[in-house]
């Protein structure tokens, strides 16, 4: 489950980076000032390159204490836009509202002029599984660190860190900072999350919850079983999973049902 990733993917692949001449020792300037930075906060660092769908993952204290490695100066390399590996231990909740934050983020500087770009970073705060599978709260930054020749965004820096706040929030407390000008803007995706499936599908995935299959559903909410079967499939796709069953465990976890 991992609702928007494919409109983030397509925000990547619509930037045409193929088409572009890009000097690949930029990438190992990067993943050496990602590392860096790892060593120095103790955190963890990603390096995503999204002209080749591969990201490079580095961590210190934080890697063992996520469960990520049993030492410290991780480095590994994923063949993929996001880390996986951190993504997949982030609270269902808060994975939604990261990835709208990551959404509003990359569309707005996909906005702003070129020399601007590199100004924004988006900010939150969310639950990631540490080594034990107890949740606890991570400070998280996103922002572009290098732009392609035609200005296009290239090369992606995301920080985690502890928070020093370890109590429980309405939210991923997102919001995007401009680092130039010090303007904040603060956003809210709690009501945005409760509603990414309509009611009707609601009210289908519960009925299927209970064990009712298509043609009881459309019975029982006087539709027909091709209405049935197409809300099935909407809920399937907004979650991004593979089946009812998957999709029941995904929204339940989201807080959806």
């Amino acid at each position: 489950m991992d609702i928007l990733r494919k409109e983030i993917n397509q925000i990547y692949e619509a930037q045409s980076l193929e088409t572009e001449s890009l000097d690949v020792t930029t990438v190992e300037d990067a993943k050496n000032t990602a590392e860096t930075l790892a060593k120095a906060m103790g955190g963890c660092t990603v390096i995503t390159d999204a002209s080749c769908d591969r990201c490079y993952v580095y961590g210190q204290d934080l890697g063992i204490l996520l469960g990520l490695s049993d030492v410290s100066n991780m480095y590994k390399e994923e063949q993929s836009s996001d880390e996986d590996e951190i993504y997949n231990r982030i609270h269902p909740k808060d994975l939604v509202e990261k990835r709208m934050l990551e959404y509003e983020f990359f569309k707005k500087i996909n906005l702003v002029d070129t020399h601007d770009k590199k100004k924004y970073k988006a900010m939150c705060r969310i639950r990631i599984r540490d080594r034990q599978n107890n949740y606890i709260h991570i400070i998280n930054s996103t922002q572009a660190i290098q732009l392609s020749p035609n200005g296009k965004i290239w090369l992606i820096l995301c920080c985690y860190n502890l928070s020093p706040i370890q109590r429980c929030g309405d939210d991923i407390e997102p919001y995007i900072i401009n680092t130039l000008n010090g303007e904040i803007i603060t956003l809210d995706f709690k009501d945005r999350r409760k509603h990414i499936l309509t009611v009707r599908e609601k009210e289908i995935l519960n009925l299927i919850k209970e064990g009712k299959a298509s043609k009881n559903i459309a019975d029982i909410l006087e539709i027909s079983v091709h209405t049935v079967n197409r809300h099935r499939q909407n809920i399937i796709e907004k979650l991004s999973v593979g089946n009812s069953i998957e999709a029941i465990s995904a929204a339940t976890s989201m807080g959806l049902l």
